[in-house]
């Protein structure tokens, strides 16, 4: 047992260390419908498999969103495809005479996609089939 403590340790120390990875937080806005909406988008991204994991924060609303996707590196920039989602948000549970709707989210699934160039973020946010031009600009 005590032939094996060494060989442990220096297994350990050949072992990759885990880096923290920067949290990246772009703010910008949006004409959803008729108003426009001021949106902040924080994430990680893994630089081994390019996967995206953050949140997406409305700040018109006050609504956070969970987002996952992933941000791939290109020649003239960085392609960024997210899926946005509510997270555990109120379901609606409604019947009437046995007849009725169960389980349907209050706030709808989205998704955003665009083009990173330096500090800029040009692309879209679709929501129920819409599409709104979204910009977003890095804060940190």
């Amino acid at each position: 047992m005590k032939r094996l403590l060494p060989i442990a340790l220096l297994l350990a120390a050949c072992a990759p260390a885990v880096r923290p990875q920067p949290v990246q937080v772009w703010e910008g806005s949006a004409r959803v419908l008729l108003s426009a909406q001021q949106y902040r988008l924080t994430f990680t991204v893994n630089p081994v498999n390019y996967a995206l994991s953050g949140t997406l924060a409305n700040l018109s609303s006050g609504d956070r969103f969970e987002a996952t996707g992933t941000l791939l590196p290109g020649t003239d920039g960085a392609e960024l495809s997210v899926r946005v989602t509510p997270g555990s948000v109120p379901r609606l549970n409604a019947g009437i005479l046995g007849f009725g709707i169960s389980g349907v989210a209050l706030k709808a699934d989205a998704f955003l996609s665009g083009q990173v160039r330096g500090d800029l973020f040009d692309g879209s946010l679709r929501v129920n089939g819409i599409r709104s031009p979204l910009t977003l600009r890095r804060v940190q």
